[in-house]
């Protein structure tokens, strides 16, 4: 019997930024689902298990909703907001200071960090 690959959800509104971290996951293992809207991500949520869910936010509400989401459905899964440097604070404030974030634009080398070390402990603000 197989063993079943890590899965990753990729919610990016850019189609070369959906690219990049989807061959960067690819990289280190991940069998990837893509999204370039919550919407699409929520379709993708419906239908497996997520190891890891990379997603990227417009506004703390719109975190708020995406963290609520992916808690209630797949409390075990690894989420990683993505947004630009002015939201961090905003996006803490919403959401809890633990939430890990990607700063975009995002250095690739940290992206595979976070693949590799998905289900380690502890929070970090990437790119910051």
């Amino acid at each position: 019997m197989a063993e079943r690959r890590s899965l990753a959800l990729v919610c990016e509104d850019t189609d070369l930024g959906r690219w990049a971290l989807t061959r960067a996951l690819e990289a280190e293992g991940y069998e990837v689902r893509e999204a370039s809207t919550w919407m699409e991500a929520s379709e993708w949520l419906l239908t497996g298990r997520f190891d890891l869910a990379l997603v990227t936010v417009s506004s703390p509400d719109n975190a708020a909703e995406v963290v609520s989401a992916i808690s209630r459905q797949h409390p075990h899964t690894h989420l990683v907001l993505m947004t630009d440097q002015d939201s961090i604070r905003e996006l803490r404030l919403a959401c809890g200071t633990m939430l890990e974030i990607l700063v975009k634009p995002f250095d690739l080398e940290r992206v595979a960090k976070v693949a590799v070390s998905h289900l380690g402990s502890g929070s970090e603000t990437l790119g910051a």
